[in-house]
């Protein structure tokens, strides 16, 4: 019996439905945070391989938006949990296709901002290829980063650093728009997360960045503290 036309066209669109659906589902499996990705190697306490997660957060962008706030009250004997962590990470500079472009904007794709963050485990780089931390210190010194008292203990510090070789300028203001998009992308992310949050530019500049070991091409540039808020 002959296909009627409107069967045909129903089942031309569920099949062209569930193509889409298996290749979005096979390109998420491409990012190395995403699950059935291959996890990154840890070797011991110099390198952290982050939980890969799903992408499918039901809180919506408009919700976020409208919950994003700056905090200053961080509750000093909270930490972090592993995915939240990982998903603070990616949203700062995360990997969000296969071709390797990310979650923040960069001027012709140099991506010239390195994102450091302080724990209390040490201080660790955000290697985003493989979505893991590499140690660069086994230090503790979220305290010794911020002036404000209430910045101190938040349970992690971002510390966003621009490498002026990737920059390509003396003055690279274009890497501080970068470093624009990033601090807001984690507000948002951190709203999502039912997480505090405060970007802050007084530091101790010149200590932080003997202690992240940078040398003269990289400026550790500005913090943003994350972390759970001291119950009401």
């Amino acid at each position: 019996m002959p296909m009627e036309r409107r069967d045909f066209v129903k089942e031309v669109l569920g099949l062209g439905l569930l193509a889409l659906v298996k290749g979005r589902a096979g390109r998420a499996k491409e990012l190395p945070s995403a699950p059935g990705s291959a996890a990154a190697p840890a070797a011991g306490a110099d390198q952290i391989a982050l939980p890969a997660f799903a992408k499918d957060s039901a809180f919506p962008l408009d919700q976020a938006l409208r919950e994003r706030k700056t905090s200053r009250d961080f509750d000093p004997d909270a930490v972090l949990t592993p995915e939240q962590l990982s998903r603070l990470l990616w949203a700062a500079n995360g990997v969000n296709r296969p071709d390797g472009h990310r979650t923040t904007p960069s001027a012709m794709a140099r991506y010239p901002v390195e994102v450091y963050v302080a724990l209390p485990e040490g201080v660790y780089r955000y290697e985003v290829k493989e979505h893991k931390l590499a140690r660069v210190s086994g230090k503790d010194i979220r305290d010794q980063i911020p002036l404000q008292p209430g910045l101190k203990k938040a349970a992690m510090k971002l510390l966003y650093v621009i490498d002026r070789k990737k920059a390509g300028g003396d003055e690279p203001w274009m890497a501080d728009l970068e470093i624009g998009c990033m601090v807001q992308d984690v507000y948002l992310e951190a709203a999502s997360l039912d997480l505090g949050c405060c970007v802050f530019a007084i530091v101790r500049r010149e200590h932080v960045s003997q202690e992240l070991g940078l040398d003269k091409n990289k400026i550790f540039r500005i913090a943003q503290a994350v972390g759970p808020l001291r119950p009401e």
